[in-house]
C-alpha cells in the first residue's frame, strides 16, 4: 500500500483512482500523466503487478539525506523491480528538477537497483494510449472469465485472424478487446484498430513486453 495519503481534498491538482483488474484494487493517481501511465502498467503483460507510492526512499544532496517518494514500484515478470518517476518532459527542463532526479538517479545506480523516468513522450505516444484505454475500458467493463484452453488452443491454430473475423468468431468486439487486454492476444498498437486489424495468440513463453 501507498507509503503516503495520495488522493486528498486540499489543493488543485486532478487526483482520483484507477480500478486495476491486475492489482484487485483501486490504484491512486496524482495527476492525469500518473493516470495514463498507469493504463500502460495495467496492460503491459511485463508487468505483474504494480504500486503507487511504494516507500521512502533517501538520497543526499552533498552531505544532506532528502526523502524521495517514488510514484511507482513495477514488479516485473522477469522478478525483477523497478521504481518509476512520472513526470511531464517540460519539467526536466528547470535545472533544479533535473539536478535533483540526476542524484536520485545514481543514488538508486550505487545500490544497482532500477529507476525509470517516464514523459509524456513515452506515455502518450499515440495511437497506443488510445488502444489500450479502450482495452481497458472493455476488461473492467465486466468481470474477465478467461476462455476455457480448448477454445485458446482452436484459436491459436489459425494464424490470419483479423480483428473482424475474431469478433464474428467470439460473438461481439468486446470479446476481441478483453483478449487483448487479458494479454491472450495481440495486435500492432501502432496503428488505430480497424476491422482489417490482424490479431495474433502467443505461442510458448509468456510474454514479457512492456508498452513504454
Amino acid at each position: 500500500m501507498p507509503t503516503r495519503k495520495v488522493v486528498t481534498r486540499s489543493g488543485h491538482r486532478v487526483r482520483g483512482v484507477f480500478p486495476s483488474v491486475k492489482n484487485q484494487r483501486m490504484v491512486a493517481w496524482e495527476s492525469l500523466l500518473e493516470r495514463d501511465a498507469i493504463v500502460l502498467f495495467e496492460l503491459s503483460p511485463g508487468v505483474i503487478a504494480y504500486e503507487e507510492q511504494p516507500s521512502i526512499e533517501l538520497y543526499y544532496e552533498g552531505t544532506v539525506p532528502r526523502k524521495y517518494y517514488p510514484d511507482f514500484a513495477l514488479t516485473l515478470r522477469n522478478g525483477s523491480v523497478a521504481h518509476v518517476e512520472v513526470k511531464p518532459k517540460r519539467k526536466l527542463s528547470n535545472k533544479l528538477v533535473y539536478d535533483r532526479l540526476d542524484k536520485i538517479a545514481a543514488s538508486y545506480q550505487r545500490q544497482s537497483r532500477q529507476f525509470w523516468i517516464l514523459t509524456d513522450e513515452e506515455i502518450r505516444k499515440q495511437p497506443r494510449l488510445s488502444n489500450l484505454t479502450q482495452f481497458a475500458y472493455h476488461l473492467k467493463a465486466e468481470r474477465f472469465k478467461r476462455p476455457p484452453a480448448w477454445r485458446l488452443h482452436e484459436l491459436r491454430q489459425r494464424n490470419d485472424w483479423t480483428f473482424e473475423d475474431l469478433a464474428t468468431a467470439l460473438d461481439g468486439a468486446p470479446s476481441v478487446f478483453r483478449l487483448l487486454a487479458a494479454g491472450l492476444a495481440f495486435c500492432d498498437l501502432d496503428n488505430p484498430i480497424q476491422p482489417s486489424t490482424f490479431i495474433t495468440f502467443m505461442h510458448g513463453e509468456p510474454n514479457d513486453s512492456l508498452y513504454f
